[in-house]
């Protein structure tokens, strides 16, 4: 025996958090990778695991590879669930490509039987060839460092114990161990992008430019994702350190962004789309800097991305639609509250002598200057309040435009009202009236909520 990768083979165990305790779940296919990936599993603990193969229906010889697991498990004396799926009539009616709609379907499958038979992990027998050939065709594709950082070892239950090992590796402890295996056919042929990689390129590359092509195309991937992971850590401080849900929509301070370094600002932009869409499905680099540019350029503006549309103020980048229910006048009696739409307006009375500073969007009144009870109403056409510090009155429509509130949201403010003025649109200006003075007993603080 020339190399026994039992013992990496542990410490990547080790590293993956797998104990003695867990119940591993093998993605068997026949192939030399899974092969090896349940023979070192079985050795690491054979009463400990299970073994799934999915007979997709592709090949001729798919019931045969199905047979010959079902017996080296038996061989081994690991239960073993052989399925078979209808995955051409999948692919009929979701239209994915046949090698995307085998993976969603094998990987969905796993999951389920799983859950449903109490597996904590679920083994997959990728290694450090497959870990080439992915980052190789992601850097085709113009991948940014999350691409590069090709397959990770572990995401949710999967893990991947392999990617340590290259195929020859994986060969050559079959020999040694006498295991057997089959071959897939139409892995050697070179209609698939990853077989013209696997077969063609990555061999050229070997050949004229660099005979260490693939552990380093690894040690990229590496690299890649643990500086991946530290920056995608950061990203996220300040993304969920600054954001805010504000009637149905996300909301980030523009001074903040712009105190980011460019590479920050399109992680925080992916990730204000995540927070909102929960994925970033067709999403990609050029609609992230489209927006990112049009908020370096524009005061406000409104942009159609993939799923989404998003928008901008002087003080905040917006993601999502503004979601709010038509609402009609409502009184509010203090002290008290009422809501209206996505928004609670509460009245408070105090002594001015006991009075503490103003909150944040607070603001005080003389309440025996106030014509009661108040009124809480969307804007009307023709409607105009004298701003507090400033001459004379003027359109409410007017002080929204200036303080670019988005058209979508104009109508949907409250204006709190008393029976003769508007006295304060929360967000945007108080009026004058109702002014705090020497003379002032008794105050009316209005707080939004």
């Amino acid at each position: 025996m020339d190399r026994d990768l039992y013992p990496v083979f542990m410490r990547n165990l080790k590293k993956l958090s797998v104990t003695q305790q867990d119940r591993i779940l093998v993605a068997v296919s026949g192939g030399p990778d899974s092969m090896v990936l349940l023979h070192l599993l079985w050795r690491f603990n054979a009463r400990r695991i299970g073994v799934f193969h999915l007979n997709h229906g592709f090949r001729e010889a798919a019931s045969e590879d199905a047979r010959f697991v079902g017996e080296y498990a038996d061989k081994l004396g690991v239960p073993a669930q052989i399925e078979s799926y209808d995955i051409m009539g999948f692919l009929a009616t979701s239209g994915e490509s046949k090698q995307q709609g085998a993976r969603k379907i094998r990987y969905q499958l796993l999951r389920n039987f799983a859950e449903a038979n109490g597996y904590h992990r679920i083994a997959l027998g990728h290694h450090g060839d497959d870990q080439a050939e992915t980052v190789l065709m992601r850097m085709l594709r113009g991948a940014g460092l999350h691409g590069l950082g090709g397959i990770p070892p572990e995401r949710g239950p999967f893990i991947r114990p392999l990617l340590d090992f290259y195929k020859e590796d994986l060969l050559q402890y079959c020999t040694d161990f006498d295991i057997p295996f089959v071959l897939d056919e139409s892995n050697f042929q070179p209609v698939y992008v990853r077989n013209k990689v696997r077969q063609e390129l990555l061999p050229l590359l070997a050949a004229e430019y660099n005979p260490e092509i693939i552990p380093q195309l690894v040690q990229l991937a590496e690299l890649a994702r643990e500086d991946e992971l530290e920056l995608h850590q950061r990203a996220k401080e300040i993304t969920l350190g600054h954001l805010k849900w504000r009637w149905g929509q996300v909301l980030f301070p523009r001074r903040v962004f712009a105190g980011l370094s460019v590479a920050m600002q399109r992680r925080v932009l992916r990730g204000l789309l995540q927070t909102y869409k929960g994925n970033l499905l067709q999403v990609g680099f050029v609609h992230i800097e489209d927006w990112r540019k049009m908020l370096a350029e524009n005061s406000s503006f409104r942009l159609s991305l993939p799923g989404c549309l998003v928008a901008a103020t002087s003080e905040y980048v917006i993601v999502g639609e503004f979601a709010v229910k038509p609402w009609g006048p409502t009184e509010l009696h203090p002290p008290g509250q009422i809501r209206v739409g996505h928004f609670t307006i509460q009245a408070e009375i105090y002594a001015k002598d006991d009075l503490d500073l103003p909150g944040e969007d607070c603001e005080d009144f003389d309440l025996d200057t106030l014509a009661l009870p108040l009124v809480v109403r969307p804007r009307r056409a023709g409607d105009r309040m004298r701003p507090f510090g400033g001459g004379g009155s003027k359109k409410v429509k007017d002080l929204l435009i200036d303080c670019h509130v988005p058209l979508d949201q104009r109508d949907f403010l409250p204006l709190v009202c008393d029976q003769q003025d508007v006295l304060w649109i929360p967000t945007v200006r108080r009026g004058s009236k109702g002014s705090i003075t020497e003379t002032t007993n008794r105050v009316l603080r209005l707080r939004l909520k």
